[in-house]
C-alpha cells in the first residue's frame, strides 16, 4: 500500500471520479500526489479560488464559509487488469499528452490511471508563452524541447489520475479529513 493525499475544498467519503473536472494534465477524473504540502496547497488554493468567486456575487446572501480538508489515502498497488500509464519525468510525451488533455472537457485517452509530474501554475505560464508556437508546429520535437528547457521537472511532484471507476476503487481512506489553515 503507498499512501496518498487529495487536497479538497469538499468533504467527502466516497471517491466519484465524474465529479472531477475536465480540462487537466491528464483528464477528466480524481487526483492525489504523494507529497503531503502539494495536496494541502491545492486545497488552499481552491480555497482562494473559490472564496474570490463568491465575494464577485452581487448577491451575497447565503455565502457560506469555505474550508479545506486534505484526505489521506491508501494505494493498493495492485492493479491487475487496469490500464496504466507512467510517466517517469517531464518530457516531449509529457507535455503533448498534457497539452491534448487540457483542451478536453473529458480524456483524450482510455487509461484507468496515469501517474506523472504535476504540470504547475509555473509549468502553466511557460506552456502559455509558447502556446501559439506549439499548435503552428503540430507539438513539433524542437518546440516541445524548448517548452521542456524551461521547465524545472524535478520540482513538479508526482500526480496520481484516477479515470475510472475501478481504479478509484484501489484507493481507501486512511484518515478521512483534516481541516487545513490558510
Amino acid at each position: 500500500m503507498k499512501k496518498l493525499y487529495h487536497g479538497s475544498i469538499y468533504e467527502f467519503d466516497v471517491i466519484d471520479v465524474s465529479a472531477g473536472k475536465g480540462y487537466k494534465d491528464f483528464g477528466k477524473g480524481f487526483y492525489a500526489t504523494a507529497v503531503p504540502s502539494h495536496a494541502e496547497r491545492l486545497a488552499i488554493r481552491n480555497k482562494s479560488i473559490t472564496e474570490k468567486r463568491q465575494s464577485l456575487l452581487k448577491n451575497k446572501k447565503g455565502l457560506q464559509p469555505i474550508t479545506a480538508y486534505r484526505y489521506n489515502l491508501l494505494y493498493s498497488e495492485d492493479i491487475s487488469g487496469l490500464k496504466v500509464k507512467v510517466f517517469k519525468e517531464a518530457d516531449k510525451e509529457w507535455l503533448r499528452f498534457i497539452l491534448q488533455n487540457r483542451k478536453s472537457d473529458g480524456c483524450i485517452h482510455d487509461y484507468d490511471i496515469v501517474v506523472g509530474p504535476t504540470a504547475d501554475a509555473e509549468t502553466t505560464t511557460i506552456i502559455n508563452e509558447y502556446y501559439d508556437e506549439l499548435e503552428e508546429s503540430g507539438y513539433s520535437d524542437e518546440v516541445c524541447e524548448k517548452v521542456i528547457a524551461e521547465l524545472k521537472p524535478e520540482n513538479l511532484p508526482k500526480q496520481y489520475f484516477f479515470g475510472t471507476q475501478k481504479a478509484a476503487d484501489t484507493l481507501r481512506f486512511d484518515k478521512i479529513k483534516r481541516q487545513v489553515v490558510g
